[in-house]
């Protein structure tokens, strides 16, 4: 089963470790319970052996459904060819015979691990061999990327060494209450909104904080205008399967200006709004790493690309928006929304512990939730929308499972919009005046929370022109620049 040797332009044979890959899978297949010996940073990409590492996979999988796993039920998720004369399942029975034992599954581990690790660093050399020869205008792109692809490499050989220490804890957590008191830098991350920091204060490292909501509600608007905020700061990286980049930068220039999107988009600005746009840009270009990935993307592929951040960035918070634009593979692709959902926020909760920063997703409404609005008259419909308010329970998700905080953004003016009855009907004189009642104004409700008391709202003021919350962008800057 030995792999072929590979050269790569004339270098030295490439590295492999084909006989501890086969002694580690023949451990394991005779004992299951081992693979909990098996380091968490171990992936099945260490695997030389294609093979092997669909195997690995494969163990992994079974094993987070609770089921054991042997030749039999593995040899139905491989590939179905012969290796040296054997099938499959053949072959997985000779590992399980040439089995010498289970005590050596850590350094086996690492030899992969180190094999794999000295490979990927013939493939980097290679590559930036070729740099060399690129137009010079690609260079410090290609080289950021070999450095992210550097830093995986020197992750992968850090192993799992222990870093944790009770007492250092105790004592940070005692320097940061102690600095909170006497009015140094706050513990958390200020999303930039006063509303929200009363609701929940600060977001804290390993949240994960949902934003949900209805249509046309705000969720994207609120969260954007948070990430924004943060990126003063701290470095962040949005997955958005929503808008462009494009359409997230014109929307928060119109944020800062005043200037709505959709002038922007047509050009109806004049000589003094282009200067102003070109301001905001050059004031949004200050912010820190903000790295906005417009791709569909599966969560692993997300959780990856957020910790490559983390090294070379040091990014503060992840965003996604939204958990439904969420690209799934396998059998889950054809699960039902709620299915897809939970499984979402729970792995976004361990991608905030991994990572040790604040996640911020987005969810919508259970199609269930607010079919309809109920009253014997269409008056009543219409005054029961400022009442009826989504809670965490109308949200896709495992809220009580995984959210540390849930925010929903509510807004009676777009659902009353829908339901505009006859014009020059007594109706209609409601509606209107309704309309006219709840224009420029929003809530941000704290639905659910593991720090703070809930429910709770607050009253904030929309702009529905600049897609923004609160005060203008311009008085918000003066009052802080004043306290």
């Amino acid at each position: 089963m030995n792999a072929q040797m590979r050269d790569i332009h004339g270098s030295p044979m490439l590295p492999d470790a084909i006989e501890a890959e086969q002694a580690l899978l023949g451990a394991l297949l005779m004992k299951n319970d081992c693979i909990e010996a098996v380091p968490a940073s171990f992936e099945p990409r260490f695997f030389e052996e294609d093979l092997h590492g669909k195997m690995f996979s494969a163990m992994i999988e079974l094993r987070a459904q609770g089921k054991s796993f042997s030749p039999i039920t593995l040899k139905g998720m491989l590939p179905n060819h012969q290796v040296g004369g054997l099938t499959v399942a053949q072959y997985m029975s000779r590992l399980m015979g040439d089995t010498v034992g289970y005590l050596g599954i850590p350094d086996w581990c690492a030899a992969i691990t180190a094999a794999a690790a000295r490979r990927d660093l013939h493939g980097i050399a290679d590559d930036l061999r070729q740099i060399a020869f690129e137009d010079e205008l690609s260079i410090p792109g290609d080289i950021a990327v070999l450095r992210q692809r550097l830093a995986d490499v020197t992750q992968s050989l850090a192993g799992e060494q222990s870093s944790f220490s009770l007492a250092d804890a105790i004592d940070s957590s005692f320097d940061a209450v102690n600095d909170a008191s006497r009015g140094k830098k706050t513990e958390g991350l200020d999303p930039g909104i006063p509303e929200i920091m009363q609701l929940t204060g600060p977001w804290q490292k390993g949240q994960l904080i949902i934003i949900g909501g209805g249509v046309k509600q705000g969720k994207t608007a609120l969260a954007m205008q948070c990430m924004f905020e943060i990126a003063k700061k701290d470095s962040v990286f949005l997955y958005s399967g929503e808008m462009t980049v494009k359409q997230i930068i014109m929307r928060e220039q119109a944020r800062r200006t005043g200037i709505s999107a959709r002038q922007q988009q047509r050009g109806r600005v004049s000589d003094q709004e282009v200067q102003m746009l070109l301001e905001a840009g050059v004031e949004i270009k200050r912010s820190k790493h903000i790295e906005i990935d417009c791709r569909k993307m599966t969560l692993d592929q997300i959780g990856r690309k957020a910790k490559a951040l983390k090294r070379s960035h040091g990014i503060g918070a992840v965003f996604i928006d939204h958990i439904g634009k969420i690209q799934w593979e396998g059998k889950m692709q054809y699960e039902d929304e709620f299915k897809q959902g939970q499984i979402a926020t729970s792995k976004l909760k361990d991608l905030a512990m991994d990572l040790d920063i604040p996640v911020v997703a987005l969810t919508h409404l259970k199609k269930s939730a607010f079919q309809e609005y109920q009253g014997s008259t269409i008056e009543k419909r219409l005054r029961a929308v400022l009442n009826r308010r989504p809670t965490y329970r109308d949200l896709i998700g495992n809220m009580d499972k995984d959210a540390d905080q849930v925010i929903i953004p509510f807004q009676p003016r777009p659902i009353l919009a829908g339901m505009e009855p006859g014009e020059g009907s007594n109706d209609w004189a409601v509606w209107k005046a309704l309309m006219d009642e709840t224009e420029g104004k929003a809530e941000i409700l704290l639905s659910l929370s593991r720090e703070s008391e809930f429910p709770r709202r607050r009253d904030i003021a929309w702009d529905g022109n600049s897609t923004s919350y609160g005060m203008n962008y311009k008085a918000q800057q003066n009052n802080r620049e004043l306290f």
